[in-house]
């Protein structure tokens, strides 16, 4: 018998079978020796079954913890902790605007219903809590005799073999990961489908989100309004509004908000004049801390810098303008509504017609800085027939009158790839008969609207 010790005790047992050895007889045969090896551990023999039965216990304590009833918590808590930092900001705000008059009465009133709900899913988390109390005690104690059972198990790897074999594992895991990046295929580029986003393609439009008369009257049934989707620091928050007057066709100053809490109460608002080149028509837009427009009179564009006060003007070669090809609908025209500047992810656009594309839609896109055209293209769209237009990534969208409670965009261009379609049939719920403007905000998805004195939002529905 030899003895070896090794993280055990190895015993070698040589046993000799009973032999015969005639060697005068013929036919017997010599009966070879065999040698037999045992393995005994000081320790005893490793404990397969506990180890499964503590790799079982572990599965099941992972999925009572990834169990809806403790997650749900978590859910309640992240809600809460976004209501109340709007609640925060709400409060902040009404402190700032408040002044006793309606639009002070509903938004404290707003407050109040928050704050309820607010105390609502505190209630639920408490609730859930107390109820969840007696399982994440069992919990604690099922994982305190898991880790206790694993000490005892490591007692058993003298050697360190798990350990180490745990980290060849990372190791060969990590340089798998990297020998599959180096030699990956870049991904190859994927057209998206006529008329879709990154984000998917329009679907609908919300009901009204918002809906209020204009701050100059209802005398004033032409204007726009919105906010700056690439707005200058500080003013990320801002909000702008412009009226026509002098026959719907005249604007010669902007007022601006410094936030839309402000805008609502009709607070703190500062008018900017033209001190040059006025504004006609109801398509300007607000981009990059500047408001874009048809330059009163003029076959030209203006850029009017928020900042410095100064105007920059530049001509759109071959347009129609002073109501040549203004959006219409069936009885009546919008007037001066011939340039239509628009801004979507790609950047400004213009929408207008020109004789040499017989009074059809043109779509150009506009270098932001000095209003020189970057490309441009002829649609078959005849400008007359829509009543309104706006894009959406590099996809100009078209409306029409339906009645007085409906709008529909019935028509769109790719610009990405050239394809048209007159059948979209996407309806608009309209506050008032007319829209005598729309500009899509690429920031928050929203749309612009200015229906016969009202400003009005919507949101787009993307799929």
């Amino acid at each position: 018998m030899a003895l070896f010790t090794l993280a055990g005790i190895f015993v070698i047992l040589l046993r000799t079978a009973a032999t015969q050895v005639d060697g005068d007889v013929r036919g017997v045969s010599r009966v070879g020796k065999r040698c037999y090896c045992d393995l005994q551990m000081s320790d005893g023999v490793f404990p397969r079954q506990q180890f499964e039965e503590l790799h079982s216990l572990s599965a099941n304590c992972s999925q009572e913890l990834n169990a809806k009833e403790l997650k749900e918590p978590i859910d309640i808590f992240a809600d809460m902790e976004q209501r109340l930092q709007k609640l925060v900001q709400r409060i902040d705000t009404l402190e700032e605007e408040y002044d006793g008059d309606l639009y002070s009465i509903i938004s404290f009133r707003i407050i109040e219903i928050e704050y309820a709900e607010l105390m609502d899913l505190l209630n639920q988390l408490q609730t859930i809590n107390w109820r969840n109390q007696e399982k994440v005690d069992n919990l604690f104690v099922k994982v305190q005799n898991i880790t206790d059972k694993v000490d005892e198990l490591e007692e058993y790897d003298r050697l360190k073999v798990v350990k180490e074999h745990r980290k060849s594992m990372i190791l060969k895991r990590s340089l798998s990961v990297c020998q599959s990046a180096l030699l990956a295929t870049p991904a190859p580029y994927i057209t998206l489908l006529p008329g879709s986003c990154s984000f998917g393609k329009l679907v609908g439009v919300s009901d009204p989100k918002s809906s209020m008369l204009n701050h100059f009257g209802s005398s004033y049934r032409y204007g726009s309004w919105g906010m700056d989707p690439w707005p200058a620091p500080g003013k990320e928050d801002q909000y702008w509004l412009t009226i026509l007057s002098t026959s719907n066709r005249y604007g010669n100053k902007i007022r601006v908000f410094s936030s839309y809490g402000k805008f609502l109460t009709r607070s703190g608002a500062v008018d900017l004049t033209f001190k040059t080149y006025n504004a006609q028509g109801s398509g300007g837009i607000m981009y990059k801390d500047a408001y874009y427009y048809n330059c009163f009179n003029l076959d030209q564009l203006c850029r009017f810098d928020m900042t410095t006060e100064t105007v920059l003007y530049a001509k759109l070669p071959h347009v129609g303008f002073n109501d040549k090809f203004p959006y219409c609908t069936v009885s009546s025209c919008y007037g001066y509504s011939d340039m239509d500047l628009a801004t979507d992810e790609n950047g400004l656009w213009v929408l207008y017609a020109t004789e040499q594309n017989f009074g059809n839609l043109v779509v150009s896109q506009l270098n932001a800085t000095d209003l020189s055209i970057l490309k441009s293209w002829n649609t078959t769209l005849y400008k007359r027939s829509a009543t309104n237009a706006f894009m959406v990534c590099g996809i100009v969208y078209a409306t029409r009158y339906l009645n007085s409670e409906v709008e529909e965009i019935f028509y769109m261009f790719d610009t990405t790839t050239g394809v048209e379609r007159n059948d979209l049939a996407i309806q608009i719920r309209k506050v008032s008969s007319g829209i005598q403007y729309m500009n899509y905000n690429p920031r928050d998805k929203t749309l612009y609207v200015y229906s016969d004195a009202y400003v009005v939002s919507y949101s787009l529905l993307f799929a």
